[in-house]
């Protein structure tokens, strides 16, 4: 990959973002949702098994950033897609207590693997500035192989900010327009995912971050006990489910590729709504890992802090000093 200027890539994502937007999946955004079951899913047919790649293989990541998602919650909603990933791979339910429950510094933590003891961004309101000392998972895989693909498409534009800074940056630093008319923020989520699912089938990066976030809006306006919460988490669940089937349609048309899905999420809610403090329902955190290296039904404890370097890990790169730990379950040799 040829090296683009920092102000290239900005005006790339800028004009990428501008003209998105066909969407995916239902932007039916009301409260009475949740209660409209409809049919039930049967999420084994909404995506495949991980694949094992054959010949040269090459690994591939997509980590699914779901703002404000307190698994114990989409459990209960029998939310089926993220229920039947999690079964297919390692889930962790942790706590990111002692640290701050807020988006930007979790967030900051997800893509550097340093906890905000060490990067020190303490809400969201940030620049690039921090991520000189501590490198992004992007900078860190652009500075050991100029020639893999990494891109982050997200709702919140803080997740560009963090993509698109470094010596070296994500080849694609992607904000999603909002769309108009949208108070729930369920067709700007579905905008989202949309064009991630179409980056994935034209160029299959090594590695895609996206971030969808209404529930952490529903949280905010509702609270994290509200009927609108758990509507939030059946929509975002759908969004997830034509993402990692997206995956698996790539997969199945490479066969050497070998993708890896990861979701987390920042921190919990309130019942009430909110978070910044220290209640278990605000440092409620979870790691979903679903691929050929990651053992069905663990149910080791990792967190956030975990995801960057267990992509390093994924993608060959060295890690240098970091909080967090990969999560990887089987050895690179297993050829089950």
């Amino acid at each position: 990959m040829r090296e683009t200027s920092a102000p290239a890539k900005v005006l790339v994502a800028l004009a990428t973002a501008l003209v998105t937007i066909p969407l995916v999946g239902s932007a039916a955004g009301s409260v009475a949702a949740f209660d409209d079951v409809g049919v039930r899913v049967d999420a084994t047919a909404a995506f495949g098994a991980p694949s094992r790649g054959v010949g040269n293989v090459v690994n591939k990541v997509v980590v699914i950033g779901i703002d404000g998602l307190m698994f114990d919650k989409a459990d209960a909603t029998q939310a089926p897609r993220l229920r039947h990933l999690a079964a297919q791979g390692l889930l962790s339910q942790g706590s990111i207590a002692g640290h701050i429950t807020v988006s930007g510094p979790s967030w900051a933590s997800a893509l550097t693997g340093v906890w905000d003891t060490e990067h020190g961004i303490t809400d969201n309101e940030f620049d690039g500035g921090p991520f000189l000392a501590h490198p992004t998972v992007f900078t860190r895989i652009e500075r050991a192989d100029p020639s893999k693909h990494t891109v982050a498409i997200g709702t919140w534009h803080q997740i560009a900010t963090i993509a698109a800074t470094g010596d070296r940056r994500a080849d694609l630093a992607l904000t999603t327009a909002p769309v108009p008319d949208d108070p729930d923020e369920s067709a700007t989520d579905a905008a989202t995912a949309t064009e991630v699912i179409s980056t994935i089938q034209r160029s299959g990066p090594d590695l895609t971050f996206t971030h969808l976030d209404q529930i952490d809006l529903a949280g905010h306006q509702h609270g994290g006990a509200s009927r609108a919460y758990l509507s939030a988490i059946r929509r975002v669940d759908e969004l997830v489910g034509t993402i990692v089937a997206a995956v698996d349609r790539r997969a199945a048309t490479n066969p050497h590729e070998q993708w890896t899905v990861l979701v987390t999420t920042d921190h919990g809610h309130l019942p009430t709504g909110g978070h910044g403090g220290q209640t278990p329902a605000e440092t409620a955190n979870f790691v979903i890992a679903r691929g050929p290296d990651f053992t069905p039904h663990t149910t080791d404890a990792h967190t956030l802090v975990d995801i960057t370097p267990t992509i390093l890990d994924l993608l060959a790169t060295p890690p240098g000093r970091l909080d967090g730990h990969s999560i990887r379950t089987r050895p690179t040799t297993d050829t089950r």
